[in-house]
């Protein structure tokens, strides 16, 4: 049977312009999450007032200033800084694969696309000035995934996902449905990008009552942490290469890991919140094993959704302690914040990382464990490791779980 494989990785976050940049800086510890600069009151500007807005601090990716390759010059001047940092996620993750056929599929999301051009655009109908129509095309969530087909001229399907905080997952998902399917494609370019860190998404998760509103950098993110009082959105994109096992190994491609199966549970209690038994938590991941066709004990290492929410990160521990007993389990958002759609494919991205590496990074600002029986590591540690739970849970009961598995050649 024909397995799937990662070959290819980009990431161009807070933590860094490149998937190697971004690892070893999670490693060491240091944090994307900083102070939010609001802009003063400004009555030519949308929104003219940002005094609504408590939220003191995000993980906000950092200026971008690099050169960028010529073939991105067709769109680069009309580009927001989220089509921007999606596109030279997705031009690390090709490079790093070697990836030259133009039989490839595109499935890259995008939870808020065109943010920062939303608001120019709504600046302008106050006003009532004319708006770029080249720049507004930022605003479609298909828009970040049409540019990769114009840039690299590949011509396969080529699709957005949407299924909030499960979307990285959901990508992968399809990608890996499709090349099953269509097997002329060579590989699918799946990624995630999302610039949430803006006066309209965070006005809207504040009131959502989801984001910590507190100024201290060491509490703003703690998953796992009794102290937890929301998350912190984030800002950055990551792209994988995903291909057949027999076309990866017949070229030669350097191979980070196997998908040995992704899975999907929807049981809906609220508009926000998981069910609180956690049920659709503990069947995701049971179904993801089985499919899979390991057993619970074979599991190694976690890398959690858990986002410093009361609720929610209560709920995961629980559910994965009932499950994996005893194994480690960390999450990322402490020192990336919540990326959205680029979320669960750059935690994908570090959980291979920790799979080559066989290095784990810990749970930043984890003082005061939520509970026992789990290794939760605050600091980067040694583990040996075979077999990767990724989880990722979102807004109206969804549930999407993972196995990943080193690769033996």
């Amino acid at each position: 049977m024909e397995q799937y494989v990662v070959t290819g990785i980009g990431v161009h976050n807070g933590l860094g312009h490149s998937a190697e940049i971004s690892w070893a800086n999670l490693l060491a510890g240091k944090t994307a999450i900083r102070p939010v600069k609001w802009p003063e009151d400004d009555p030519t500007k949308f929104p003219s007032t940002h005094s609504g807005i408590k939220i003191k601090l995000a993980a906000i990716n950092n200026e971008i200033t690099e050169d960028y390759p010529e073939y991105f010059s067709y769109g680069w001047p009309y580009w927001d800084p989220n089509t921007k940092s999606c596109l030279l996620s997705v031009d690390q993750a090709i490079k790093d694969a070697d990836l030259t056929s133009k039989r490839v599929g595109v499935a890259v999301s995008t939870f808020g696309s065109g943010t920062q051009v939303r608001l120019e655009f709504f600046a302008a109908l106050n006003l009532g000035k004319k708006a770029s129509p080249r720049k507004t095309l930022n605003m479609g969530l298909d828009f970040p995934a049409a540019q990769v087909a114009k840039v690299y001229e590949v011509t396969g399907p080529n699709t957005t996902m949407n299924s909030a905080c499960t979307t990285g997952i959901t990508s992968i998902e399809y990608a890996i449905n499709t090349l099953k399917t269509d097997t002329s494609l060579d590989a699918m370019i799946v990624g995630g990008a999302d610039y949430t860190a803006d006066a309209i998404y965070m006005f809207w998760f504040q009131s959502l009552g989801a984001l910590s509103q507190t100024d201290d950098v060491s509490l703003a993110s703690c998953p796992f942490d009794r102290r937890r009082n929301g998350f912190v959105m984030g800002e950055g994109a990551a792209t994988i290469i995903i291909e057949p096992l027999s076309k990866a190994r017949a070229r030669g491609a350097k191979i980070y890991g196997i998908v040995k199966s992704t899975s999907f549970v929807t049981l809906f209690d609220s508009d926000t919140s998981p069910d609180p038994s956690g049920q659709g938590a503990r069947l995701c991941v049971q179904q993801a094993l089985d499919k899979a066709g390991i057993t619970a004990d074979q599991i190694d290492y976690v890398n959690a959704h858990a986002t410093s929410t009361p609720v929610g990160d209560q709920i995961e521990f629980d559910a994965m302690l009932d499950l994996t007993p005893g194994r480690v389990m960390v999450s990322n958002k402490g020192q990336i914040g919540h990326t959205m759609a680029s979320s669960g494919i750059v935690e994908t991205i570090y959980s291979l990382l920790t799979i080559r590496d066989q290095q784990t990074p810990g749970t930043a600002n984890l003082v005061e464990p939520l509970g026992q029986g789990m290794i939760l590591p605050a600091n980067s540690m040694d583990i040996d490791v075979k077999y990767i739970i990724k989880n990722s849970f979102g807004f109206g009961g969804r549930n999407a779980s993972m196995i990943l598995e080193k690769y033996n050649d």
